[in-house]
């Protein structure tokens, strides 16, 4: 379904460029488009999964999972990579959604509850993460699971990010850094400079880490000051 602004035209979808797109970017900020680069599409593409990693630690990608309910059964299975889980409503397409209540499944609240639910996070690569429900649900039932995950990592230059075009400068700002940091690594392990150089090099290095973590650390705090509702009862 479309959706539409305040003044009745139709919203724009974020940008989505492709990782060539911002791998030829970030040569322009690196200064680096010349006819021989000093870091090839490879090393690009991994700095930039590596940003994609740092990234969804704390602004994750939201996802939706749609769950069937099966009589008797109370445990379901969540995608592998679920960080958290944001709410559940069941059953799904209720008008007001009927949303569940999270409590802790060792409490004796959530033994009595008849509406609860609980996550149970992924720690290891023994058991994928799982919601756990306080009550028998009504087979063939839809749960709605509102969940976050990490964005996707690019296997190509051809792959289009997931990660929204307002926080794509924290993914440059950190692939500036890596670059930075392995100019810093190159020339620790097989010095051309003297101390000198060397210093320069550990300074920008720290100079464009900075630089990426205050334009993570003014998104994080933007999104603390974001208003809310207060659900009561």
């Amino acid at each position: 379904m479309p959706e539409y602004t305040g003044t009745g035209t139709r919203a724009a979808m974020p940008q989505q460029i492709t990782a060539a797109e911002f791998i030829a970017q970030a040569r322009l900020a690196l200064g680096d488009a010349g006819e021989t680069p000093t870091w090839s599409d490879a090393e690009l593409l991994l700095f930039l999964n590596e940003a994609i990693r740092e990234v969804s630690q704390h602004l994750p990608r939201l996802a939706e999972t749609h769950l069937t309910a099966v009589a008797g059964a109370r445990r379901y299975g969540l995608p592998v990579d679920t960080a958290a889980v944001l709410s559940v409503e069941y059953p799904e397409g209720r008008e007001p959604a009927c949303t569940l209540t999270r409590r802790p499944y060792k409490s004796r609240r959530f033994a009595v509850s008849g509406d609860a639910y609980d996550f149970l996070p992924r720690h290891d690569l023994t058991a994928a993460p799982a919601l756990l429900l306080s009550f028998d649900p009504a087979a063939g039932e839809t749960l709605l699971v509102r969940h976050t995950r990490p964005h996707a990592a690019v296997a190509t230059v051809n792959d289009t990010l997931t990660v929204p075009a307002e926080y794509q400068h924290v993914l440059a700002g950190y692939v500036l850094f890596a670059a930075a940091r392995q100019l810093q690594a190159a020339e620790q392990a097989a010095p051309t400079g003297g101390s000198l150089l060397m210093g320069q090099l550990a300074a920008n290095a720290r100079r464009h880490e900075l630089a990426y973590l205050n334009a993570l650390n003014r998104i994080l705090t933007q999104r603390q000051g974001e208003s809310g509702v207060v659900v009561w009862g």
